[in-house]
Formats: C-alpha cells, sequence, structure tokens
C-alpha cells in the first residue's frame, strides 16, 4: 500500500463512498451529503447532523447512492439503496446506518486508522459528492471529487477532563456535501477522519447577496471518537 501512488489508492476506495439523500418524492431526489463503508454487512458511517434536520418522511426514505458497476474506465453505474439509522453519537456528530441490498453493490469496506498517531503536517485526502445534485443537474453527472490537503491543527476537547482529540483542522477547501466523507492518511489510505464542517465568510464580491465564500479551512471528526458507536 505504501508503494501505490494516489491514483491507485484512489481507484481502491471510490466504490465505499456513498451519497446521501431522500426522495421527497416519487420523481425526486435531495442529496445531503456524503458517508463511507465500514464493515463487509453493508453499515455505513457519516455526520449526524445530516440525519437530525429531517422529518420523519424524510427518514424513512433516507437512501445511499452506492456504485453498482464498473463499465470500462471513468464510466461507472450507480444505484439508490435504502439505508437505516442504526445509532448516532450527536456530541461528536456522527451516525452509523445499515444499508439494504448492498450484495447487489460494488459497496466494500474501508480501512479504519488510528487517528491517535496523526500529526500536524500529515499529507492526507478526502473524497466525497459536494453539490451533488447540482453538477447532475448541469450535466455532469455522479461526481466524485477528491482534495488533498493536509493537517493544520489537531485541536483537544477543552471540556472533557480526558482531553480527547476532537478536531482536525486541514489546510483545504471542504464545500456541501462533504459532510460525512472519509479523510484518508495518504501513506497508508487508512481512514483517520471523517469531514465535518467548511468555514465561510460573506462574499465581498456580491455583497448585496446570500453568499458564502469558503476560506481555505475545514475540519474532520477523529476517526477514534467512532470507536464506542462502532461497537454497538
Amino acid at each position: 500500500m505504501l508503494g501505490e501512488n494516489l491514483t491507485e489508492k484512489i481507484k481502491k476506495i471510490r466504490s465505499s463512498i456513498v451519497a446521501i439523500g431522500f426522495n421527497p418524492n416519487p420523481q425526486q431526489i435531495t442529496i445531503i451529503g456524503s458517508g463511507f463503508c465500514i464493515s463487509d454487512d453493508g453499515k455505513i458511517l457519516s455526520c449526524a447532523h445530516l440525519f437530525n434536520p429531517l422529518n420523519d418522511d424524510q427518514k424513512k426514505n433516507l437512501k445511499a447512492f452506492v456504485m453498482a458497476e464498473e463499465r470500462s474506465k471513468e464510466l461507472e453505474a450507480y444505484k439508490w439503496l435504502p439505508i437505516e439509522l442504526i445509532n448516532k453519537d450527536d456530541k461528536n456528530d456522527l451516525a452509523v446506518f445499515q444499508s439494504q441490498g448492498y450484495k447487489d453493490s460494488l459497496l466494500k469496506k474501508v480501512n479504519l486508522g488510528d487517528s491517535e498517531k496523526v500529526e500536524v503536517g500529515q499529507d492526507v485526502y478526502f473524497i466525497g459528492f459536494p453539490y451533488a445534485a447540482q453538477l447532475i443537474n448541469d450535466g455532469f453527472g455522479v461526481t466524485l471529487i477528491t482534495n488533498k490537503a493536509l493537517v493544520s491543527n489537531v485541536k483537544r476537547d477543552g471540556v472533557n477532563p480526558n482531553h480527547e482529540r476532537n478536531w482536525f483542522i486541514l489546510d483545504a477547501i471542504s464545500n456541501p456535501g462533504n459532510s460525512g466523507c472519509p479523510l484518508f492518511d495518504l501513506k497508508s489510505n487508512n481512514v483517520i477522519g471523517v469531514m465535518n464542517i467548511t468555514f465561510r465568510i460573506g462574499s465581498r464580491v456580491q455583497t448585496n447577496l446570500d453568499i458564502r465564500e469558503p476560506m481555505h479551512i475545514c475540519a474532520a471528526k477523529p476517526i477514534n471518537l467512532a470507536a464506542d458507536l462502532l461497537k454497538n
């Protein structure tokens, strides 16, 4: 794994990444974020903040957009699989879902790393479905987006007496839809975090419009925070 280049590493994990959405009606899908497979039986890890604002009907119609077929190079087919919430941790903004029908897809688990070993300056990358619905509507189809970054800072919980690591600050731009996607260590290709937040400021160009411009800062939850959640 260490001798592989980034292109080879991305190929190995592409089918593990999913978009998450729901059906507001039978003819429409709303995509709210990303997730990734963490087990051989189709469990998906993502962010709790994607699930919490949904109403009961939206929660019942929650789905994962999963790679179903690789027809040729750069030509893939996806399909929607129903998913159901298993457990969530609101404090750490993490949630686990069970997918149905995963055996008829290419969904496969990623390898989880140890986020206690992450250091400032470490090379990382994340891959998800930012602006997925917009890209589909604009004719680009299903588009997995990869971003390289480095760990800019490691934050520790100032309230918890154990002062556990609770944020990785990254030198990258993340966009809406990346919430819930995996953060990979570039060397090992193991997941070390879950992308959670992007920082934005008001537009200086269009001050009269409600436009938020991304700052070159984003943050992820360390994967070790999901350890207890994944045991249940």
